[in-house]
């Protein structure tokens, strides 16, 4: 079962032992008269003892030694001309004899002075080893004289050491458990992260939470436990929406991580990010949830102190650069139009265009300022989509992209229309850049419990693994072009409409989601 090595070369071990007392001690091949069968006999002797030792060495975790191999060569040779020389009995076993008991002495030090395992079953290992050793030893010299007396006498130590082991891997598979199981529960309590444990199935109970979660949410793992539902009631009112969603689309959503904000003991809110696994049963049923909970309010607090620098910037360039930048482009308008300079028009042409790309830069910053106002009203975010068509057609046009609809029925929702023009039109100038080799461009509407989705699906290469970590952050872009502003700005728009962004995102193409709640704006 638990698949260890030392177990498989002791048992090797004893079926070497079994063959030798099966042919050779039982008489059935006289290995005293035949060359052959006494190489055989001497193999099978000299081959227990090393799949003895070899096994031991795993057993205890250390490297095998071949002085045990030399030993071993050493003794079968010098048997074996003792053998040809036809020199008595006594004399021929000696040698591997005396090497099998240096082998069981060794094996039962082992037991006694290395294994570290609690119970009898060390000591007794021990000492029928050392029993055994004292036995097979003096084997050459009493083995004519009493075989019957020798042959029971080696069978109960046999016996009883194979039993005893058995109880020592036990007592050792026990304490190896226990200590790892220390090992987990010490990582897991002393982890900064929120590790828990959620029973599903039979019934529905929270069933280990770590110390974590009292510095997350002001509560001890202790009231976790006497109130299941407690961790529901946590969850700010804004973003419960989200959790029953999480809940209702099992399985398929713990394979995406939620975040949603947290109001703790002393009524502060934070935000958590929730990442979990599931445990199935063997019939294919969730059993358990298994997650880690992180908080990530710093993080989210350093995205907008991000953006008031942006911000407090926005204010400076529009002051200090716009007006001049204004004046610039008129005297440029001006003089372009003079017959003197007509043929430096398109000079005059390409310096228009690089004011005004510098002028559409400062307007991204400008949309970054929190003190922004929004002028929410009732309304429909379809009639916004489908207004803004024309204009998401001819980009996709000019840029070989098809845009398909998919909008469906959805409740009105309080928005600031300009607002969302310019968050559409951002991720869908996103997804068409992302495709410059053309492709399908599909933009949807969903409506689910309590929530409107807004989706731009497209066809591109996907965000790569360091963008996707750091977007929403300023100035983060993977295009040659452009300041990196549009997903901030998007970020910003959502966090206005108390809205969530997901992105999800592959080789095959890119999902921008935006969840809006029906109950509040």
């Amino acid at each position: 079962m638990y698949r260890e090595r030392h177990i498989g070369l002791w048992a090797l071990a004893w079926f070497l032992l079994l063959m030798r007392n099966i042919f050779f001690d039982s008489g059935i091949f006289d290995w005293k008269q035949s060359i052959l069968f006494f190489l055989i006999y001497q193999l099978l002797f000299i081959g227990c003892s090393l799949t003895f030792v070899w096994g031991t060495y795993r057993f205890i975790d250390r490297p095998f030694n071949r002085f045990w191999l030399y030993g071993a060569i050493s003794a079968s040779l010098l048997s074996m001309v003792c053998f040809l020389l036809s020199a008595p009995i006594t004399y021929t076993l000696i040698l591997p004899t005396w090497f099998a008991g240096i082998v069981l002495a060794w094996i039962a030090a082992v037991f006694l002075r290395q294994v570290e395992v609690t119970g009898m079953g060390r000591i007794i290992t021990g000492v029928a080893f050392t029993l055994w050793s004292i036995l097979t030893i003096a084997m050459p010299f009493y083995i004519q004289a009493f075989p019957l007396v020798i042959t029971i006498i080696s069978g109960i130590l046999r016996l009883i050491i194979a039993i005893s082991t058995v109880i020592v891997f036990l007592e050792k598979s026990r304490l190896d458990l226990i200590n790892k199981e220390t090992q987990y529960r010490l990582l897991a309590e002393n982890a900064a992260d929120t590790i828990y444990f959620y029973q599903i199935y039979p019934t529905a109970q929270l069933q280990y939470v770590n110390p974590a979660v009292h510095l997350l949410t002001g509560y001890t793992p202790e009231e976790f436990y006497k109130n299941n539902r407690l961790v529901f009631a946590l969850i700010h009112a804004d973003d419960r929406r989200l959790l029953e969603n999480f809940i209702r689309d099992f399985p398929k959503s713990i394979e995406t991580t939620v975040t949603l904000r947290l109001v703790r003991k002393n009524k502060i809110s934070l935000w958590i990010e929730q990442k979990c696994t599931a445990i199935y049963t063997s019939h294919g049923k969730i059993a358990a949830l298994q997650g880690i909970i992180r908080d990530i309010t710093s993080r989210k607090d350093l995205a907008l102190d991000r953006m008031t620098m942006v911000g407090n910037m926005a204010a400076t360039v529009a002051h200090e650069i716009r007006n001049p930048m204004t004046t610039v482009r008129g005297y440029l308008q001006l003089m372009g139009g003079k017959e003197t300079y007509q043929t430096d028009k398109k000079k005059f042409e390409l310096m228009l265009e690089e004011i005004d790309q510098a002028n559409s830069i400062i307007n991204e910053y400008l949309s970054l300022s929190r003190s922004k106002f929004s002028n929410f009203e009732l309304c429909s975010l379809n009639a916004i989509i489908e207004a803004l068509l024309p204009q998401i057609q001819a980009d996709a046009t000019s840029a070989a992209v098809s845009v398909a609809l998919d909008l469906n029925i959805i409740p009105e929702l309080l928005l600031d229309e300009n607002e969302i023009h310019q968050l559409l039109l951002n991720l869908v100038r996103n997804s068409i850049e992302a495709m410059p080799a053309g492709g399908s461009l599909v933009i949807k509407t969903t409506h689910a419990t309590g929530q409107v989705i807004l989706s731009v699906c497209d066809q591109g290469l996907g965000i790569p693994a360091y963008i996707l970590d750091k977007l929403g952050t300023p100035f983060i872009t993977s295009k040659n072009t452009g300041a990196g502003l549009g997903i901030p700005i998007c970020y910003q728009i959502a966090h206005r409409h108390n809205a969530l962004i997901k992105i999800n995102t592959s080789a095959e193409g890119t999902i921008f989601l935006v969840y809006f709640n029906t109950t509040s704006a």
